[in-house]
């Protein structure tokens, strides 16, 4: 994009001290912030005031003689901000220009904080290289079974010190515990492909199909990688969801099941979609499914060991003195099990997730480019596949939807109605293999920063199976170095600052009715109460009551939700679960939450910038399942408005406050329900105190 006041002059990308990135003219100090971005530099309670200049303005049309570097529309003059000369511009997608000069004049008449960030930190571009599959496979079990062979040590020896017991009774208990262990892991893997089947039959709307029903690059790629692993053509499902997702199980490498939705077809061009499914080969070829299956059976074990030892220490604890005694190396015994437990939990985590980079290495060795990985990763796990506008298509393009459609035989009204909405064709076409959508790269790298800046993302990937999206790119992006290719993407921004302090603030916030409970409990003492000790219950629930309510007064901020772009959403660094964005999007809906499922109430949405999952939360699940049961399909491919909060953990999605769809509201209860349950919990503190008073 060219600045519109320089003309020839190339807008750059600068970080502001807030995470947000902006196009930027070096050369007159202009700046261009997309939809939405302008909120991000204001608080709260200047909002309405921007919100209500930006929409007359609109209204008003006042032409400015300057075009939109992104729409290349007019952009009309905003007059009613806080500033003394009009240097702010607004297009019809809401996109705003100002001036340097009306920077400066804004932030000295108001709070507008748009100041540049110092790039004083390295850029988060390099990662390290990956462990050797088969050795750390190797150490990650020998330690799990090693902690096993230590704990059946332990138990014996637990056991010998009982002078009612022998070292061989505990062997014979230890022993029983992992034998159990090993029975329900090797059950749940013998019936858990089976249960799988029966759950997609039943719940999901799914078709199993034959390679060649299957679209031509796909019948070819799957034939010809199955011949090079020797291995069964795996069994394909397609589930009938625009929702972009995948996923393998099964028993063995010859047995096994990968089921894809619809919307990968649409989303993905040929090499893309072909990795996607090559990613999940290579799970099977891997072993995954039976390696992770015996992996998480030591954990489970633990567990069983802790839940044994505790209701042992409390038999002994009602045998008498002599079973008193006994109790205490049984309780001891049981929390070393537990803490063992979580620690095996962690090395289960991170053995799946060096199973998952080898699974990509795998998609993308067997097309021959990483790039084309990282091109679907960035459509499924970003969502940034932004719809492209029907009159920059050619007629050719536009008829290009997916052949697959008609070539999968899946004959549903309302998909084949919304596949029209999302296409802008009704008609069934031959599938040519390319992708209809088009990504901004620099949206990838704004996308990406959360992942590798924000301090709970580090959080939230130590307890996942699956590796942060951003890493997972970067090792893409060095694996098609080896391959000779051009990197999908390269990371070189500059981190601007630790976001350290957003985080310790969220962890206060999230722990906040209980701090306060712990503070009130510490500062008192016996001998100098700062409250009488028979007001303490009734104070301690007013206290929890109060700091409750001023935790959802963090989590849920209603005083006005901006319009918003989904691109927009993903660059920001300072959100989370707890600290969300406020906003107000509009787009078509492509499918439900879990493609494909029957009771699924959530929905995924698509504007013009990007795809996002939509969170319909409810005060009681059973609602949410009969409203995804009755009303979930109808939604689909319709246009949606949606007001709500925008999170991440680490996934981004909007949860629900109201939407609209065909000039009918809905609304969502879920945090009206929280508000209600604090104001009660408050209410029944001041009953409790003023019947002591």
């Amino acid at each position: 994009m060219h600045c519109p006041i320089c003309k020839n002059t190339r807008l750059e990308k600068k970080t502001t001290t807030t995470g947000v990135e902006l196009d930027s003219c070096r050369r007159c100090g202009s700046v261009f912030l997309e939809r939405g971005e302008i909120f991000l530099q204001l608080p709260s309670k200047q909002i309405s005031v921007f919100d209500k200049a930006i929409e007359t303005a609109f209204k008003n049309k006042e032409k400015s003689g300057y075009h939109s570097p992104k729409t290349g529309k007019e952009m009309y003059s905003i007059n009613e901000l806080p500033s003394e000369s009009n240097q702010f511009f607004v297009d019809n997608e809401r996109n705003i220009l100002a001036t340097e000069k009306g920077i400066n004049e804004l932030k000295e008449k108001s709070s507008f904080g748009l100041d540049w960030a110092e790039a004083s930190a390295p850029a988060t571009r390099y990662i390290k290289a990956l462990p050797n599959l088969v050795l750390s496979s190797t150490i990650t079990f020998g330690a799990l079974y090693g902690l096993v062979a230590l704990a059946l040590i332990t138990i014996s020896l637990v056991f010998e010190a009982d002078q009612s017991t022998s070292g061989e009774d505990g062997l014979f208990v230890g022993g029983s515990l992992l034998a159990i262990s090993f029975v329900i892991t090797l059950i749940g893997f013998l019936l858990g492909p089976f249960i799988m089947d029966l759950q997609l039959r039943w719940l999901f709307t799914i078709e199993w199909l034959e390679p060649n029903q299957l679209p031509k690059a796909l019948e070819v790629y799957l034939k010809e990688t199955s011949t090079k692993q020797n291995i069964n053509i795996p069994y394909m499902g397609v589930i009938n969801d625009m929702a972009p997702n995948a996923f393998t199980y099964g028993h063995t490498p010859n047995n096994a099941r990968i089921v894809i939705t619809k919307g990968l077809f649409e989303l993905l061009d040929e090499d893309e979609l072909n990795s996607v499914v090559g990613h999940e080969i290579g799970h099977a070829v891997h072993w995954d499914i039976l390696l992770m299956s015996f992996a998480q059976m030591v954990p489970v074990f633990f567990y069983y060991i802790y839940r044994a030892c505790i209701e042992a220490a409390h038999k002994a604890g009602k045998a008498g003195k002599d079973g008193a005694k006994a109790a205490p190396p049984f309780i001891i015994v049981a929390i070393g099990a537990y803490v063992v437990y979580i620690i095996a939990q962690y090395l289960v985590l991170y053995f799946s997730r060096v199973r998952e980079y080898y699974a990509d290495r795998f998609g993308a060795e067997s097309v021959g480019s990483a790039a084309a990985l990282s091109g679907a990763l960035v459509k499924i796990a970003y969502g940034l596949a932004g719809r492209r506008d029907a009159e920059s298509r050619s007629d050719d393009e536009n008829r290009s939807t997916i052949n697959s459609i008609g070539a999968l035989g899946i004959s549903n009204a309302e998909s084949g109605q919304m596949l029209a909405v999302t296409t802008g064709n009704s008609t069934d076409y031959e599938w040519d293999g390319k992708s209809q959508y088009e990504i901004n790269k620099n949206s990838i790298m704004g996308a990406m920063k959360w992942d590798l800046w924000n301090p709970w993302a580090t959080f939230y990937e130590l307890n996942s199976t699956h590796p942060l999206t951003a890493k997972r790119l970067l090792h893409l992006s060095r694996q098609s170095e080896e391959f000779g290719e051009e990197p999908y993407i390269s990371f070189n921004l500059s981190k601007p600052e630790s976001y350290w302090d957003e985080f310790i603030h969220d962890v206060v916030m999230i722990l906040f009715p209980w701090l306060m409970i712990i503070g009130f409990f510490v500062i008192p003492t016996y001998d100098n109460p700062i409250i009488p000790q028979e007001h303490w219950p009734s104070t301690a629930i007013l206290i929890f009551g109060i700091a409750y309510l001023y935790k959802l007064y963090f989590r849920y901020p209603t005083s006005i939700y901006p319009k918003m772009s989904v691109e927009t959403l993903l660059h920001q660094v300072k959100v989370s679960d707890i600290r969300p964005i406020p906003c107000t999007v509009k787009g078509i809906v492509r499918g439900k939450g879990i493609p494909g499922y029957i009771f699924s109430d959530d929905l995924v949405m698509q504007d013009d910038t990007g795809i996002i999952f939509l969170d319909h939360r409810q005060p009681l699940a059973i609602w949410e399942w009969i409203w995804g049961w009755l009303r979930g399909n109808e939604m689909i491919g319709k246009e949606i408005t949606v007001q709500g909060w925008y999170r991440r953990s680490p996934m981004p999605y909007i949860e629900i406050n109201n939407f609209t769809v065909e000039g009918k509201n809905r609304r969502s209860y879920l945090w009206i329900f929280r508000y209600l349950t604090g104001i009660l919990i408050t209410i029944i503190g001041i009953i409790m105190l003023a019947r002591l008073i």
